[in-house]
């Protein structure tokens, strides 16, 4: 058994990037480890819990495709190189009609390449995604053909099923690509984690996240009562703690900013010396006003534009601008842009606050100790 939790999924990870990090808390530019491409912004499917609720005719010619992806595998900011790119958001990305061409291209400049798919177009595309994708996770929701069609309103689970099957035996027994299940659930489906689980067997796959749907963050008003959000997470955490399988079970544990009011979280810390009980308060950006972390990833959408955040993508007020190779607008120029120098500055005195899921907290949290000049408490571990 491979276990993704001391090795992908590790959130240890991020000590692999602690030169950024350090390079972010005393002031300095870094390129971004991971760039998030959407190549169109449109969707055959219609999610009711979307982070992308609005879609458009947009998609990313092949041409400025290519000069992008050269782009970024020459781009360096003080020897800090882009790593990763992840082809998602925005709408459904495996719908680009050079999807297959757009994967290849990412994998042969050096990228390790991510996938967030709904999955519809497995079966067409299993073959070069098993080839070049370091992960790919289908956001399916529904573990039935009756409560997926309620949440994705198309009739197609039959045909997403057999396209995992055929990912999953492309890939064989090799590591690469990681494949996951996603399940958004709330107060109506819920209590479908545990066939959520069965499918994840039965498919084969490495593991599935069970979570609440985001809402008020990304634009959409809440579905579930207080009372009811709390009832879903109690559950699915319950469903994952009695699983005694070989799937590997993730919880999404997302609570709403309009929760946080009502919610006093109480963690134990365990050792073997002691327990000490702290209370989990809201994320550090709501109580530092601060997000210094965002340079660590950058978002560009089917329609060219550069944004700093995954929360803010497609929310034009917060662009950096857009790509214009013919005028020669490229990724640098926007990167050192004068508009993003503004945009950024907004983003850091979290003027976004209202749009975040609060992806990189642990980021900035860090960020936040190393200007320590103080150092408070360091001489104890």
């Amino acid at each position: 058994m491979r276990d993704l939790r001391y090795k992908e999924f590790n959130p240890l990870k991020v000590l692999h990037h602690i030169d950024r990090l350090k390079s972010l808390a005393q002031g300095e530019e870094i390129a971004p480890v991971t760039i998030e491409i959407d190549p169109v912004a449109y969707c055959n499917h219609a999610c009711a819990w979307c982070v992308d609720p609005q879609h458009y005719p947009y998609q990313l010619s092949l041409e400025m495709y290519t000069k992008l992806i050269d782009e970024l595998a020459n781009f360096t900011v003080n020897n800090f190189k882009v790593e990763g790119v992840v082809l998602k958001g925005g709408g459904e990305p495996s719908l680009h009609p050079e999807f297959a061409t757009i994967l290849t291209l990412a994998a042969q400049q050096g990228f390790a390449v991510g996938i967030v798919t709904n999955g519809s177009r497995l079966a067409q595309h299993h073959e070069v995604v098993a080839k070049y994708a370091n992960y790919v996770r289908i956001s399916i929701d529904g573990p039935t053909p009756e409560s997926h069609y309620a949440i994705h309103q198309r009739k197609d689970f039959q045909a997403i099923i057999g396209g995992i099957k055929q990912l999953v035996a492309a890939r064989g027994q090799h590591r690469h690509p990681i494949i996951g299940l996603s399940f958004a659930m709330d107060i109506h489906t819920y209590q479908l984690a545990a066939q959520a689980i069965e499918l994840g067997e039965a498919l084969h796959v490495d593991y599935i996240l069970i979570r609440p749907p985001f809402f008020e963050e990304v634009g959409s008003m809440p579905t579930m009562t207080i009372t009811q959000a709390q009832t879903v997470r109690q559950h699915l955490q319950k469903v994952a703690s009695e699983y005694v399988g070989t799937l590997q079970i993730f919880v999404g544990n997302w609570v709403s900013d309009s929760e946080q009011q009502f919610l006093h979280k109480k963690i134990m810390i365990g050792s073997s010396r002691r327990d000490l009980q702290v209370t989990d308060q809201q994320p550090i950006e709501h109580r530092t006003r601060r997000c210094l972390a965002s340079p660590i990833l950058a978002v560009i959408t089917a329609d060219g534009s550069l944004y700093g955040c995954c929360n803010l993508r497609a929310l034009p007020q917060w662009s950096f601008g857009k790509l214009d190779y013919a005028c020669g607008i490229g990724f640098q120029q926007l990167w050192e842009g004068e508009k993003r120098k503004q945009v950024l500055s907004q983003m850091h005195q979290t003027k976004c606050l209202k749009h975040c899921t609060h992806p990189l907290s642990k980021y900035n949290e860090i960020i936040e100790v190393m200007q320590d000049q103080a150092k408070w408490h360091s001489q104890f571990v």
